[in-house]
């Protein structure tokens, strides 16, 4: 075994949320405990939104850590140099937990909950029990005895309960009511608490939160926290080096190539329209730097994303349709971004945001335009799309899927079109109406084609004079494709040409991969034969 394939792997903590189990076992621990030290020393009720897999529960744990146990943990890192307040009775309630509860279930859990978080602290007694109350009146009950600024509480994935029932209206407005109650308490007794932390995915006016609490500070889109969870590239070249050399010796390649991959895929989330940086998404980093003989893969959708949510919406909004490129460009003020919609009404571009799927670039003073952060994400939209249309692009590829890498490097265009059409007919039903939009068809076939060390796979690659439809680098080739749709045989010549006259005139693939072979084809797709017409594919 080679010093690289000896990489300690222990080091990186990969899905451990415990924070002093990462730091008794020397972990790799990120340090963003400066920003902790700021949010932590407020005295009013604190909300931060994040999607799923970046970390909040982390960030909850860590904050437990600090006011419970001082700074035991908290040796060598940033908020050591700042930190001097005593410890506190933390109460941690952790809403995912209960999220799957019918209403009725839900609220003696809830109420239960809330006693065993009490009692572990010894706030109330171990005789103590529920006498089949609401979680109001428990938590009423429990509060009135508490001493002024004693208790921390964290509740973490606030809204768990609320998207879980997405699509039943009944069940979600009890749910809410609930929570109402839970959180009224709350206010009514909140100098009994030293220092409120909520965190969740959605920004939902169904739970009082933000009424309850006048006045609680929601950072979620505070320039000064963008980075306070994920990765910056600073982070990475810091804490992960060692990682990425283990990474670009591995698979081959330099380490300065790693990180541009790890860029494209995993980079680009911004939370904040004048935030100065963009973050990584740490799950898939992590992953990656994990396991790099696997590639750089999705990580993010196969461990669920935010898809069960966008799913639910979709289910109950009907507003779900294909995101091709134009559609994208949607701008949207920071005032929209930050206000507090229905859950089951949010706007589509609000969910997608706050879920993950859509990140932000600045346009102008308090306008922002919506993007799509990363490789990684697009794809994910993709087949989120893909599902919402009964298209399967997961499919079990042929010997002759699985060496379109050769194809491209010999100049197999015959072949090449043979492959996209057999991923176009086991994904696409016959009655579909895919083929009358060229991007939705190059969308199956981006999605469909494997993602390999030895081939990359690209899409809207922009330039200065126009963006690409597909592109397909394998270590020799660098392929460029334009698509251009017809309705019939007798439409294809022409749409044939327009398609040579948009790659001459707007030079696509020249300059990039200098090293590779340009192999520029352009193909047409019939939306009456449902396919890519072999005869009216050309090679520049």
């Amino acid at each position: 075994m080679s010093p690289h394939d000896s990489c300690k792997y222990a080091q990186i903590p990969l899905g451990n949320a415990d924070f002093s189990a990462i730091r008794d076992e020397k972990m790799i621990y990120v340090d963003k405990t400066g920003l902790i030290a700021t949010i932590a020393k407020e005295r009013v009720p604190i909300f931060f939104s994040r999607p799923r897999r970046f970390g909040k529960t982390l960030l909850i744990n860590t904050m437990h850590c600090l006011f419970e146990t001082g700074l035991q943990y908290f040796h060598g890192l940033d908020i050591e140099k700042v930190w001097d307040d005593t410890t506190y009775k933390v109460v941690h309630i952790d809403f995912s937990s209960l999220a799957d509860k019918n209403p009725a279930m839900f609220a003696v859990d809830l109420g239960e909950t809330i006693i065993q978080k009490f009692r572990m602290n010894t706030l109330v007694s171990q005789m103590y029990c529920s006498r089949i109350r609401s979680p109001d009146r428990i938590l009423d009950e429990i509060c009135e005895g508490l001493q002024k600024k004693s208790v921390v509480l964290l509740i973490d994935e606030y809204d768990a309960p609320l998207t879980h029932h997405l699509g039943k209206d009944d069940e979600l407005q009890e749910i809410a009511s609930i929570l109402n109650d839970f959180y009224a308490v709350i206010k009514q007794y909140s100098s009994k608490f030293r220092f409120i932390f909520i965190t969740g995915i959605t920004r939902a006016s169904h739970v009082s939160i933000f009424s309850a609490f006048n006045n609680i500070i929601d950072i979620s889109l505070d320039p000064e926290y963008n980075a306070l969870l994920g990765f910056t590239q600073n982070d990475i070249r810091c804490f992960f080096d060692d990682f990425v050399e283990n990474a670009a010796h591995i698979l081959q390649m330099s380490k300065e190539d790693v990180y541009q991959r790890l860029e494209q895929y995993y980079d680009g989330y911004q939370f904040a329209i004048d935030a100065e940086e963009t973050v990584y998404n740490p799950w898939s980093v992590i992953n990656f730097l994990m396991r790099p003989r696997n590639g750089f893969c999705n990580y993010w959708f196969k461990s669920s994303g935010s898809s069960s949510i966008i799913m639910k919406y979709v289910k109950t909004s009907h507003l779900f349709e294909s995101l091709t490129y134009d559609k994208l460009q949607q701008y949207i003020t920071e005032e929209s971004l930050s206000d507090r919609y229905e859950i089951s009404n949010l706007p589509l571009w609000v969910l997608l945001f706050q879920t993950g799927y859509v990140s932000i670039r600045k346009k102008a003073d308090g306008v922002a335009r919506f993007v799509f952060p990363n490789t990684e994400v697009e794809d994910s939209m993709l087949k989120v799309c893909f599902l919402e249309n009964n298209i399967e692009p997961d499919i079990k590829f042929s010997e002759e899927i699985q060496k379109i890498a050769q194809d491209i490097d010999q100049r197999r265009l015959g072949d090449i079109v043979k492959i996209f059409n057999a991923i176009l007919n086991e994904c696409v039903s016959i009655l579909s109406n895919i083929f009358n939009d060229e991007r939705s068809v190059r969308d199956i076939l981006y999605t469909a084609l494997p993602q390999k060390i030895d081939f990359q796979k690209m899409k809207e690659r922009e330039t200065v004079k126009g963006r690409s439809d597909l592109e397909l680098i394998t270590k020799k080739t660098h392929m460029v494709i334009e698509f251009k749709r017809a309705k019939n045989e007798r439409d294809a010549g022409s749409s044939l040409q327009n398609a040579i006259e948009q790659m001459e005139r707007k030079r696509y693939g020249i300059g990039f991969y200098g090293k590779r072979d340009l192999y520029r084809v352009c193909m047409v797709i019939s939306s009456d034969e449902k396919k890519i017409l072999e005869n009216y594919c050309m090679e520049l």
